[in-house]
């Protein structure tokens, strides 16, 4: 190479190695490899920049990828995701009850109907038990009833046994919920989502937490849950109708209602309502003292203390205060004007040297 074709490919081979570089740092990362939540932080997990460029994180649906190996409990042994069944043969474990129709892991009784392979069920249930883990260690939210789970058949027998539609995951009475069939959900791939968002919603009426406001609750839930990435990825539907993000207000009245009867209306404005209350609860969680002052908040409600003075204890307004605060039609979408679809489920591309 003479000396002045060196001269101009030392600049762009510069340049090409500044744009792999800043495209490495800037690449997106995949749902399920952004940070996890953990029970003291540090908060906020990710930049405003991050967020932008990769989404909600999402660590619910690796339990189905090939590699997964079970957890270990204190003892070593297994427990949850992947450890009754490999593929659809029944492995067992001492302390599971598995009987034709009927499923009980821990604190959590499954109904089902006996023609159901118990393998089939499995994924929900052992979701069930890793959110009551997760939630004692990162809430501090534990019980000692038993929450009877009933799996209906067909999507037809769900709509009829609790008047409402799919895009509602569940409906639960006290300690009873009537699910959605199994298979459907993950189907769907939300049977990891739909047993923590129902368990931590448990966990909080039996700890005496279920006066607090159903933006909280529910915005709560769906955080644990990590059902931000579908809720972002749900609202492409209706963006191009206009505004989909709801006040405090509006979204507390539709989560607080029942079922709209309008069907294609109820999907919306339910969807749109806990999408709200995601984003409130992300910020403040994220943006507001992290799981440390949620807990302490939590702990104060279960003690008995007055929901306003526990919250302006630890977050230095009343709720109503706290929740204007978290508007999302004033402090918009943390993810900024970034709104492609996310597909949390897919496996993430292996990177170059796996």
């Amino acid at each position: 190479m003479n000396k002045m074709n060196r001269s101009v490919a030392c600049p762009v081979l510069a340049i090409m190695i500044s744009f792999l570089i800043v495209s490495a740092v800037g690449a997106e990362e995949h749902a399920s490899e952004l940070p996890e939540l953990t029970r003291d932080g540090p908060y906020p997990r990710l930049s405003p920049e991050q967020l932008a460029e990769s989404g909600f994180p999402d660590h619910k649906h690796a339990f189905f990828w090939p590699g997964w190996k079970p957890l270990l409990d204190e003892d070593g042994k297994p427990y949850g995701a992947g450890s009754l069944c490999k593929g659809l043969v029944w492995q067992g474990r001492e302390d599971v009850i598995s009987e034709l129709g009927l499923m009980i892991i821990g604190l959590v009784k499954l109904e089902y109907n006996a023609g159901y392979k118990p393998c089939v069920m499995v994924p929900f249930m052992e979701a069930c038990e890793m959110a009551l883990r997760d939630a004692a260690d990162l809430l501090d939210l534990a019980a000692t009833d038993t929450l009877r789970v009933v799996n209906t058949n067909q999507v037809d027998a769900y709509k009829a046994r609790t008047d409402q539609g799919v895009w509602r995951m569940y409906k639960r009475t006290d300690d009873l919920c009537i699910l959605q069939p199994i298979p459907i959900l993950v189907a769907r791939t939300l049977a990891a989502h739909a047993a923590y968002d129902l368990v931590v919603g448990w966990l909080l009426d039996e700890n005496r937490c279920g006066a607090l406001p159903h933006w909280l609750r529910q915005g709560l839930m769906a955080y644990m849950s990590e059902l931000g990435a579908h809720l972002n990825n749900y609202m492409l539907q209706f963006r191009p109708e206009g505004e989909i993000l709801l006040t405090p207000a509006e979204a507390e009245k539709l989560l607080a209602a029942p079922p709209i009867l309008d069907e294609g209306l109820d999907r919306q404005m339910f969807r749109q309502a806990r999408y709200a209350a995601f984003l409130m609860v992300w910020r403040l969680i994220e943006e507001r003292g992290g799981m440390p002052s949620m807990r302490a908040f939590l702990s104060a409600v279960k003690d008995g203390r007055d929901p306003d003075e526990a919250c302006t204890e630890i977050y230095g307004t009343n709720l109503s205060a706290l929740a204007a605060a978290l508007d999302p039609t004033v402090l918009g979408e943390p993810q900024g004007d970034a709104h492609q679809t996310r597909r949390p489920h897919d496996r993430p591309t292996p990177k170059t040297g796996e």
